[in-house]
């Protein structure tokens, strides 16, 4: 069961990991020539029990804080279940 488990969720990530690559993809061929776009990013990164968030503005940085506190809670509640 635990093998079954563990393959799935490789392939979850692997799916999870090629949708994104394909968005990214589609958005770069849709991309209107000379727009001028405001582009903005943010990200989180854990290190053990300490989360590291950055962001270009105070916007994206706490809309990353957001999606990395959920994400915590999500991999306990995973973590507890499959235990």
């Amino acid at each position: 069961m635990v093998v079954i488990t563990g393959l799935i969720i490789v392939l979850l990530g692997f799916l999870i990991s090629l949708i994104g690559f394909l968005l990214v993809a589609i958005g770069a061929i849709t991309e209107k020539r000379g727009e001028k776009k405001d582009v903005e990013a943010g990200g989180v990164l854990i290190i053990g029990p300490i989360p590291i968030i950055f962001g270009t503005s105070k916007r994206t940085a706490l809309i990353s804080a957001v999606i990395g506190l959920v994400l915590i809670v999500v991999f306990i509640i995973l973590i507890t279940l499959l235990a």
